[in-house]
């Protein structure tokens, strides 16, 4: 059994001493420890040996004649198709207005029913979001992708939530016609929702 003596490393003033310790089966390997890197010397047989890996035979890979030869087939593609995510979000079927079982409501409003027009988004929801900024401790609720009149929107929005909230006598509203965008400083993401939805949006 080897066993090896453990070299020692004494740092004076920022110096690492180097102390050798022999080992009592290899007396002719030497470690050296400095400044925390440690070097083996090794002998002049394995040094005349080269690297492992150039030891090592080279493996050679051959293709079979067999697999050369490939056919496509189509006659499977449909249970591929099956497992390639959609591209598009499908429609849903319904009647304008109908609820659906998940409470989900089918638009019924068009573009020209009123002086302005809210379409859903890509995944048939209203374009109604909450943003808030835990730094300022502040919530802004937001009504995006507005069409048309967007300043007879933020004025019906004003009404709407007036009514709801009559203790509240000033509503901070901004509305950002190049992003087609209404903002409301507080938490009224329900309140606007049911507004649209009583729109028809």
């Amino acid at each position: 059994m080897i066993m090896a003596l453990k070299p020692c490393v004494r740092q004076l003033g920022g110096v690492a001493q180097v102390w050798r310790c022999v080992s009592r089966s290899i007396a002719h390997q030497t470690y050296r420890i400095t400044a925390g890197n440690t070097c083996h010397d090794i002998n002049d047989a394995q040094k005349a040996a080269g690297p492992t890996s150039a030891r090592l035979p080279r493996l050679r890979h051959t293709i079979p004649e067999s697999y050369e030869k490939v056919e496509v087939s189509t006659a499977e593609w449909s249970y591929v198709e099956r497992l390639l995510p959609l591209k598009s979000i499908p429609k849903p079927t319904g009647n304008p207005g109908e609820v659906m079982p998940s409470g989900w409501v089918v638009p019924s409003a068009k573009p020209g029913d009123y002086p302005y027009f809210v379409p859903r988004s890509a995944n048939h929801m209203l374009p109604v979001y909450l943003l808030h900024k835990p730094i300022l401790s502040k919530h802004v609720t937001s009504v995006k992708h507005v069409q048309g009149d967007i300043f007879a929107l933020s004025e019906e929005l004003r009404e709407h939530l007036t009514q709801l909230l009559p203790s509240r006598k000033i509503i901070n509203m901004r509305v950002h016609e190049p992003h087609q965008m209404i903002q409301i400083k507080g938490q009224f993401v329900t309140e606007l929702k049911e507004f649209l939805l009583k729109k028809g949006f």
